[in-house]
């Protein structure tokens, strides 16, 4: 069976939900990833492999880039309907080039994609929810038509959440199945080295690892700072032009180590060696409220107690696990889990469940489960 993916993310970047949950499909699918160009990028015009996956780059259209003469014409009806004739050009004739079956089922999560989405003949389509398409900062308005066009030519949807799931039940007519985000359980949980750079910070390790995006809360950051035990504030992760400066002046006020990227394969150790995991971001934020962030389930599996804003998708376990939505709240449960001490086994069990391999198999099984009830539909119109 072939399966094409219509996809706002690159195969290459970082390593995402598609990346965890498409790499572990069984060997009688074949993937095929379409994903959009990227500037500056080693960009795949000619098809590459990765295991069962063939990963090619496809002219989408995107709503922000550093052209300004792209955007220009982007910003313009007559301009977007010709990018995506072109990419819809591209990708067919690519299709036919690879040999993909002529009816192959489709996944999508690029709404820039709609026109393919719209044109490309498929025996079943479903839309993969994870991140919303306009929580991203500097969305231009003419995107918005997108998403309802996206969502109306699918027969499905997967929701990385609960949240997202009773929001998008108002919104959308296609069923929706809940299918949440997760760990590469047996990596996070084996022991690694944690950074040579850490030693110099006196402990407790109060850390978060992850992009250093606009959700992050700096209020509650400054409170994590200010009521440290005399410890660290560690920041390691990518950062960003919206936050760089709010970086910066957190970092300046002493006891915070803003550590930068580092590989994924060097995450584990990073999140082993802290003393607390912390996802700091402004729970009030619609978005943040709808996301179920991998990271929650890498600390877990890594045996680091973890403090969270809220989610809907796991229950409470303090001190192992904690949720809160105030800054005051939030310091608190740091210190119950420091004083509470480390207890990884503990945590490794609440993130075990929570594997990519369980993950996968559920999305193969829905996924075949829903091709032999449309197969069995058509033989019975067939007979009758």
């Amino acid at each position: 069976m072939d399966l094409v993916v219509l996809s706002e993310v690159r195969w290459g970047y970082f390593r995402t939900r598609k990346q965890f949950l498409l790499s572990r499909f069984p060997e009688r699918w074949r993937v095929f990833f379409a994903q959009p160009p990227a500037a500056g990028a080693d960009d795949p015009w000619t098809p590459r492999h990765e295991g069962r996956v063939t990963y090619f780059t496809v002219p989408f259209l995107k709503p922000v880039t550093r052209n300004r003469l792209y955007n220009a014409a982007a910003a313009t009806a007559p301009g977007r309907a010709l990018i995506e004739r072109t990419a819809w050009s591209h990708l067919s004739r690519r299709l036919r080039e690879l040999g993909v079956e002529p009816r192959p089922v489709v996944m999508a999560s690029n709404i820039y994609a709609a026109q393919a989405l719209e044109r490309l003949e498929h025996r079943a389509a479903f839309y993969d929810f994870n991140d919303h398409p306009f929580q991203f900062a500097g969305v231009p308005d003419w995107t918005h038509p997108y998403w309802p066009r996206a969502h109306a030519a699918v027969d499905w949807m997967f929701v990385v959440s609960e949240w997202y799931r009773r929001k998008l039940s108002t919104e959308v007519a296609a069923p929706l199945v809940p299918l949440g985000n997760g760990v590469e359980f047996d990596r996070f949980a084996a022991p690694s080295p944690p950074p040579d750079e850490l030693a110099q910070w006196p402990r407790p390790w109060i850390g978060y690892v992850g992009l250093l995006s606009h959700f992050l809360d700096f209020e509650l950051l400054e409170r994590l700072r200010a009521e440290r035990r005399g410890g660290t504030l560690i920041l390691i992760g990518p950062g960003s032009p919206a936050t760089d400066d709010a970086v910066r002046a957190l970092a300046a006020r002493g006891g915070v180590a803003v550590l930068g990227s580092r590989p994924y394969e060097q995450v584990p150790g990073v999140m082993q060696a802290l003393d607390v995991g912390v996802i700091p971001f402004r729970a009030h934020d619609s978005f943040v409220q709808g996301i179920n962030p991998n990271k929650v389930y890498q600390y877990l599996a890594a045996g680091c107690a973890t403090v969270t804003t809220p989610l809907l998708d796991l229950e409470a376990a303090p001190p192992h696990l904690q949720f809160a939505a105030e800054p005051g709240h939030f310091v608190s449960a740091v210190h119950a889990a420091l004083d509470a001490g480390r207890d990884p086994d503990a945590c490794r069990a609440l993130a075990r469940p929570h594997d990519w391999g369980e993950r996968a198999t559920r999305m193969v099984t829905e996924i075949e489960r829903r091709l032999s009830a449309v197969r069995s539909d058509s033989q019975a119109r067939e007979d009758a």
